[in-house]
């Protein structure tokens, strides 16, 4: 099976194209890992193999594609997190 990657996958979840999940790259180091990337008001991330969720981010799975897990945070629970608002 072809190794995919992150934007693929996201793009796959939300049914976007790579380049534009591509472009909404959070993280300012292209080597950091995983690599969260904005789409619309929320945040994600698809992690590989043994690596984790970035921390600071309230994370929900919100589906499993090619094996691979996909996570959202939504921006509304990112400010109740921040606020510590339940």
């Amino acid at each position: 099976m072809k190794k995919r990657t992150a934007p693929e996958i996201i793009g796959f979840h939300l049914g976007w194209d790579i380049h534009d999940v591509s472009e909404g790259r959070y993280q300012p180091s292209r080597y950091a890992s995983p690599g969260v990337y904005v789409c619309n008001d929320d945040y994600f991330c698809a992690p590989s193999g043994t690596q984790k969720p970035p921390k600071g981010f309230p994370w929900q799975q919100v589906g499993i594609y090619y094996n691979r897990p996909v996570y959202r945070a939504t921006l509304v629970d990112i400010i109740k997190q921040e606020s510590g608002t339940p």
